[in-house]
């Protein structure tokens, strides 16, 4: 009679040892689950590798009794693989937030560097927020509106606006306007002072220049408004 010697590791009685390598594979899928479920984006990955990890730590662990081997290592990647899940969804909720918040910083800079409103006939904004809440508005005034005789006999309009930056900052500004003639529009004009300094002020004595001097004759009453005011800082 031959004898064959039995092939592998041998335990007490002779018999082959068994292993539990799906216990080792969840312990190893979990382990990455974890390691990735901290990388905000990329940690979409966390899910396979967790799902993996569950089912390969559960066979590992209900074999385990039969096999004597990898109880550990399945509860571990177990443990691991609805920690990465879980890691999955705090790192994301704080990714978020972050970058909520990032993007409510960049606005608030963006709204302190550009300014605008439309204007009512009563120097207040169209949008419904006073004067108080437009600091555009409070940077500009128009202080003359005219018709004076220039030194060639011809009819032109004076017009004045006066600037002050109130800001924190450097502005530039264009103003956009119209002029009314006993009631009727008869030109637009445009305004700009450039690059103030905070408390640096500027008249702008030639925002009239593009009113032409025969709609201005015969005009018993003239208004000049502002009808939409921007300043910005770059």
């Amino acid at each position: 009679m031959s004898y064959v010697q039995p092939t592998g590791p041998v335990v007490d009685g002779g018999q082959p040892a068994r292993s539990n390598g799906l216990a080792t594979a969840g312990l190893v899928l979990g382990i990455i689950a974890v390691i990735f479920s901290f990388i905000p984006l990329v940690n979409v990955i966390v899910w396979p590798l967790a799902i993996l990890g569950l089912i390969f730590g559960a066979i590992g662990l209900a074999k385990s009794g039969r096999v004597g081997k990898g109880k550990g290592a399945s509860i571990t990647a177990l443990v691991t693989s609805l920690v990465s899940v879980v890691m999955f969804f705090v790192m994301n909720a704080v990714f978020v937030s972050a970058v909520d918040e990032a993007v409510k910083e960049t606005q608030n800079e963006l709204d302190k560097s550009y300014d605008s409103a439309k204007v009512d006939d009563d120097g207040s904004a169209k949008t419904g927020k006073g004067t108080d809440e437009n600091p555009v508005l409070k940077d500009f005034r128009l202080s003359k509106c005219d018709v004076t005789t220039s030194e060639w006999g011809g009819k032109e309009l004076a017009l004045h606006i006066d600037y002050t930056n109130n800001g924190d900052r450097r502005y530039s500004y264009f103003l956009e306007g119209e002029v009314l003639a006993d009631g009727k529009k008869i030109s637009d004009f445009l305004s700009t002072a450039e690059n103030l300094a905070p408390g640096q002020t500027f008249k702008d004595e030639d925002a009239g220049v593009l009113v032409s001097s025969d709609k201005l004759e015969g005009a018993k009453k003239l208004e000049c408004k502002v009808i939409e005011a921007n300043r910005h800082d770059f």
